[in-house]
Formats: C-alpha cells, sequence, structure tokens
C-alpha cells in the first residue's frame, strides 16, 4: 500500500476513492444505492470532512468521490465503511492540489 502524504495537513490533502459496483452492487434497488450513498456522507460528517459524489461516464470506475476535510486514518477507515455491504469495491488515492482555477 501507498503511504498517505506525510508532511501535509489534513486539510491541505483530497482523497479520491475510485468506486466500482460489485455484482451484488448491480442488482441493487436504487433505495438501496442510496442508503449507502447516504451512511458513507454521515460516516465522512461524523470525522469532520465533507465530500461529493460523482457518477462516471466511460470510465473504468463507476463512481468518484472526493472527501476532504479528514486524515488519513480517517481516510483508511472510510473505505471500509465504503466496501462494508459488499457491494462496491474503492481504490484509495491522496492528492494535493498544485493549482486551482479562479472563478
Amino acid at each position: 500500500m501507498r503511504q498517505i502524504i506525510k508532511g501535509a495537513d489534513a486539510d491541505e490533502i483530497t482523497y479520491f476513492y475510485l468506486i466500482s459496483r460489485t455484482e451484488k452492487g448491480r442488482s441493487q434497488s436504487e433505495a438501496d444505492k442510496k442508503r449507502g450513498a447516504n451512511d458513507v456522507t454521515k460516516a465522512v460528517q461524523k470525522t469532520g470532512g465533507q465530500c461529493r459524489l460523482y457518477a462516471t461516464r466511460g470510465s473504468a470506475h463507476d463512481y468518484v468521490s472526493v472527501i476532504t476535510g479528514i486524515g488519513p486514518a480517517a481516510a483508511i477507515r472510510l473505505v471500509e465503511a465504503i466496501e462494508s455491504t459488499g457491494a462496491v469495491k474503492a481504490t484509495l488515492v491522496s492528492g494535493l492540489e498544485m493549482f486551482g482555477a479562479s472563478r
């Protein structure tokens, strides 16, 4: 497993979760999918973070979740929370913003 970025404050690191549905996840009802997303959102908020979930098109992954405001230990625990139902598998990628666009 790669190391999470050392020497950076939790507020500086953004965590990207590349999420793919499993066979179980592909057969879930819309209500179950929404419940799962809500459960993860609550877990993120409980750790003091914020998250956004994006559906993808033409990607190897079904969703990308972008989470900020959490530390490395919480980021790893969230992978376990995301995968806990067996409906999805998540790959964690951490990053530091290099530059941002002005609005």
